[in-house]
């Protein structure tokens, strides 16, 4: 029989083309093998061309067929809109309904109608979180659209693991044959490249170079125990040029006459043209000139440490510029738009958008030098090649991430924004140290969540040392942090949803979650990764930045850390706010928000907490040690009061109190005790601070200004309470004060005039020196930013910490050449987070845990003992960084391993930058048309499908649409491939005629039993 009416196999298994009947799958597989081998161009089939379906021309599809039924995102299908998707399953609908797309093609594989549910199921989740993403959505929708969500991704997820197909194998995660984490661990790099001095050529005479540059080096052998010390004197190249290539040579002389082997080199940075768009096209202006700077490189063996005679005290400025309320206008064909480093200006036809995206925002990290040089010993400052808006007296600037998430003082700007540093101090080494909430991946480190906190420790030259997030699995905020002595740093702030503690002196609640040690069992749980309140967490790290403990609170309402500081014997001390009893803390809820005060010993062990307020909002501003008393300055229902407290005996023990009076909306922002006097800085709403006894040494302005004040230490009221404001005619709110004896340095933002400045933008910056005692500005300076905008979130004061090494663009102190290895320092992945691996033959699967001390060498031997040595994984270096990842490839031509991800909060995956799907050498194969390829393998394909998407903040909403649509791509291409095959096949053409393959067994058993059953229909004919 060589043509063949379909109407005869559907009678013989009982109904029509519409009956529910008949066995579709099998009758389908029968087409699809049939036009497969045969190669005879059948009544049913051009039967099917007739009603929309297949033709008799062929393609090297692997479903044996020429055409494929329409598919539920082209335009003509029979699909339902999104709108009808979202309403069935908020209405309680499953999120796989196979019956939502129907086709008539009768020969069509039943891959197609799988894909096809697959695809309903993630578009009905991906307009459930675009409708959560529209506007004037209440609260109530959103936990409705969230708990809908969060269901469809299990049975979507559920349907991805569980559908089997017959010509293609779905992994949900990626399909790869090399496997490479985005994010490594620190390895030894011994080249130092400072910043860029001059702009020009190597022979011009360089003007960082001039005056009396004087200054040492020490290299420290290993194996050595006298250290080689090397002095340079610029005075000693004569009439020499100071040119950058003289300069190093000169250097270098002197390194090669001492016998070391560390070298001094002229680093180059590549010519930026100078270029401007008009009417759309780039015109270039100019071809730039190459900047250079300083390199060292180092060897090995050799650590060099930098120092100099004269040093004067630096300030650090932690600021953004830009407007965040702007967006730049798209230009159009009639439009001309001008861009420059410093400034952009734009003109179109068209109305500018009015909701700003924040993209003209950048956060810097300025440096001043404080000495004037009156004496000459070492240059004025100049401003470095590249520094934006510079100022009289700025000797580094040091752009900041633009994953620096823009959440400062209760405002949300687009994730794309950058904003102020929350919190800076100086380490004793001529460092700074800069706190920040990040959105995004930072310095390299992706977060695991949409924010994570981020401490970054910069030099004295402004280069990065490390980065440090927390890894929080959902969010957290830092406020506040503090150094010691030696480098030890400690950081508070609150976080949200799971945040693994893997410590020695952590213990468990009545819940088996962590609490801080010394904390008596709670009557409540540790807020969970889905949770919405806040705790607060305080971490610890030693001087080389790896973490030593975490701890985090378990009251039931929010809470979070305001303020740290270190006591004796590396104590810390945290106080903050929190708006219910903290479990073991002495004192009662007083209601609103009260203050509190925590110790904990140098283990991190809690040993109290001080809890206490009024019935109004209080909290902890600030804190300062001097010896074992503990001085707390804290907002008591609108009143700033001064707590001074004996912790000798490790228990606080109130010694003394006093009121300052109101802030008037204001910020205690700087705290400090030096010869017998207590100073206090902020910004402050009032002019009546410590009352009419107290001697003003400068005038309030009115509005806000910056102020400092002192008291003794005994708190007692006297005759030489003294207060000093700073300000003018604009707001001089949230000013950044920090100490120096009785010196304030107060940094921030101003709208106005102030006395003896000249306004430049409508919110420029400001530095001040101010004595405290006589009221005298020492010196002041002012600046502006892009779009005439400076926002100062933090200031830094370093005693000692500008030199001639500056003007160089040297360290002070030891160059660091090696940072922690460790992947809990490198990375946002917690000791104790996890990651499976799974074997797709046997389903064995394995945990993968993160040891404190794991590195990424001990986690590649670590998988491959897991995989059995089926996986070869090396560690190789990440192209032009100083770190390592790792590489991970099947071990032979048949090694196949699945990486999925851990569980919520604790996933290790997503922290060390791997993708979750499978590893194998599938994902180098193309299917061949020409050969058996088609009917005796299956095409693994990978998804890309992240089953922990959720919409519990704007950031993951957007997030989780993003991935949707790359998942619902992914959907599409094993369509393609369903429908046309592999375009890199041999056979990728159109083809008619006669197909050759031998058919599986399960589809020859199959087809048997019809060529059967139709013989004795059709007597054989």
């Amino acid at each position: 029989m060589n043509a063949f009416d379909s109407s005869i196999a559907l009678s013989l298994f009982g109904g029509s083309s519409g009956s529910t009947g008949i066995d579709t799958d099998l009758l389908n597989s029968y087409y699809s093998a049939r036009a497969g081998v045969t190669g005879q161009a059948s009544s049913a089939t051009s039967g099917a061309a007739a009603s929309g379906g297949t033709s008799s021309t062929k393609t090297n599809s692997p479903t044996g067929q020429a055409d494929a039924p329409t598919a539920p995102w082209i335009d003509d299908s029979v699909a339902p809109p999104v709108s009808t998707l979202v309403n069935n399953v908020m209405e309680g609908q499953s999120f796989i309904n196979s019956g939502l797309v129907t086709s008539s093609v009768l020969q069509e594989s039943p891959d197609y109608s799988k894909l096809f549910t697959l695809y309903e199921g993630l578009n009905a989740l991906e307009g459930i979180a675009e409708a959560a993403q529209a506007k004037n959505v209440s609260s109530y929708q959103l936990q409705s659209y969230q708990r809908r969500f969060l269901q469809g991704i299990s049975q979507v997820s559920d349907y991805i693991d569980t559908s089997k197909f017959d010509h293609v194998d779905l992994t949900a995660g990626t399909l790869t044959s090399d496997l490479k984490n985005t994010d490594g661990a620190a390895r030894t790099n011994t080249t130092y490249v400072g910043p860029d001095l001059h702009q020009g050529t190597t022979s011009d005479a360089v003007k960082a170079f001039d005056g009396a540059v004087k200054f040492s080096m020490t290299v420290q052998r290993v194996g050595t125990a006298t250290p080689y010390v090397i002095n340079f004197d610029l005075s000693e190249m004569g009439t020499q040029t100071r040119s950058m290539s003289n300069v190093v040579s000169y250097m270098n002389s002197k390194l090669k006459d001492a016998g070391v082997s560390t070298r001094f080199a002229v680093h180059t940075t590549a010519a930026v043209p100078t270029t401007e768009t008009v009417n759309g096209k780039t015109v270039t202006l100019s071809e730039g000139r190459p900047s250079f700077g300083l390199q060292i490189n180092g060897v090995s063996y050799e650590t060099a440490t930098f120092s100099a005679a004269a040093s004067a005290d630096s300030v650090f400025v932690a600021q953004s510029t830009g407007d965040p309320t702007k967006t730049p206008a798209t230009s159009s064909s009639s439009s001309s738009s001008t861009t420059s480093t410093t400034s952009t200006a734009s003109s179109t036809s068209t109305s500018a958008t009015t909701t700003g995206d924040g993209t003209d925002v950048t956060s810097q990290l300025m440096k001043f030098q404080t000495d004037a040089d009156a004496t000459g010993t070492f240059p004025d400052a100049t401003a470095k090649v590249g520094s934006t808006y510079s100022v009289d007296g700025e000797i580094a600037q040091t752009k900041l991430s633009s994953a620096v998430a823009d959440v400062t003082k209760g405002t949300t700007q687009s994730t794309n924004t950058v904003n102020d540093a929350l919190a800076t101090a100086a380490g004793p080494d001529g460092s700074v140290y800069v706190l920040a909430n990040v959105n995004a991946q930072v310095n390299g480190q992706d977060i695991q969540g949409n924010q994570d906190v981020a401490l970054m420790k910069y030099d004295s030259a402004g280069h990065l040392v490390y980065t440090r997030t927390l890894g929080a699995s959902q969010s957290a905020s830092g406020y506040a942090l503090a150094v010691s002595a030696d480098g030890k740093v400690a950081v508070t702030g609150s976080v949200t949803g799971a945040l693994n503690i893997d410590n020695a002196s952590t213990t468990l609640n009545k819940y088996g979650l962590p609490v801080a040690t010394g904390i008596a069992a709670s009557t409540a749980p540790l807020s969970g990764p889905d949770a919405t309140t806040a705790d607060t967490f305080v971490t610890m790290y030693d001087a080389s930045g790896v973490e030593q403990w975490t701890q985090r609170y378990v009251a039931s309402a929010q809470d979070q850390g305001t303020s740290v500081t270190f006591g004796a014997n590396d104590t810390v001390y945290v106080g903050g706010k929190t708006a219910s009893k903290i479990p073991g803390a002495d004192g009662q809820a007083s209601g609103g928000t009260d203050a509190y005060v925590s110790g904990f010993s140098a283990q991190g062990k809690l040993m109290f907490t001080q809890q206490f307020g009024t019935s109004g909002t209080d909290y902890t501003q600030k804190m300062v040690t001097d010896g074992n008393t503990l001085y707390v300055a804290s907002t008591q229902n609108n009143d700033t009061v001064l707590t001074s407290y004996d912790v000798s005996s490790g228990k606080p023990v109130e010694i003394g109190s006093r009121s300052l009076g109101g802030l008037g909306g204001g910020e205690i922002s700087g705290m400090s005790v030096s010869n017998g006097k207590l100073y206090l800085g902020g910004s402050s709403g009032s002019g009546t601070l410590l009352g009419s006894q107290a001697t003003v040494t400068r005038a309030y302005s009115g509005g806000f200004d910056a102020f400092a004040l002192s008291v003794d230490t005994d708190l007692t009221k006297t005759a030489g309470d003294t207060v000093a404001y700073y300000g003018g005619t604009g707001q001089e709110k949230n000013a950044q004060v920090s100490f120096t004896g009785g010196t304030a340095w107060i940094a921030g933002q101003t709208t106005g005039d102030i006395a003896d400045t000249t306004k430049i933008g409508k919110q420029d910056g400001y530095l001040a020196q101010l004595d405290v005692a006589s009221g005298q500005v020492v010196s002041q300076k002012r600046w502006s930013g892009t779009d005439g905008t400076v926002n100062v979130g933090g200031i830094a004061v370093n005693s000692g910490g500008s030199s001639v090494l500056d003007a160089l663009g040297l360290p002070q102190g030891t160059v660091v050449e090696t940072d922690s290895n460790l992947i809990t320092a490198s990375t946002s992945v917690r000791a104790g987070d996890y990651f499976y691996m799974q074997d797709p033959g046997t389903g064995v699967k394995t945990k993968i845990t993160i040891d404190p001390t794991e590195t990424m060498a001990t986690l590649a031997k670590k998988i491959e003992r897991a995989s059995e040595y089926n996986l070869t994984v090396d560690t190789t270096k990440v192209l032009g960084k100083p770190l390592d990842q790792l590489e991970i490839k099947p071990s032979n031509p048949t090694s196949e391993m699945e990486f999925i991800a851990g569980g919520a909060g604790q996933d290790a995956l997503k922290g060390l930058g791997l993708s979750a799907g499978l590893v194998s050498n599938a994902a180098n194969n193309t299917m061949d048309a020409s050969s058996n390829d088609y009917l005796t393998s299956k095409k693994e394909m990978g998804l890309s499908f992240n089953g922990a998407l959720n919409l519990n903040s704007p950031e993951n909403i957007t997030a989780a649409i993003t991935a949707l649509k790359a998942t619902m791509a992914n959907v599409q291409k094993v369509y393609t491939y369903l429908k046309y095959g592999d375009p890199q096949s041999s056979s990728s053409s159109t083809k008619t005629g006669n197909t050759s393959g031998q058919v599986p067994a399960y589809l020859t058993s199959q087809i048997a039993n019809y060529q059967a059953a139709l013989q004795r229909l059709t007597g054989g004919s």
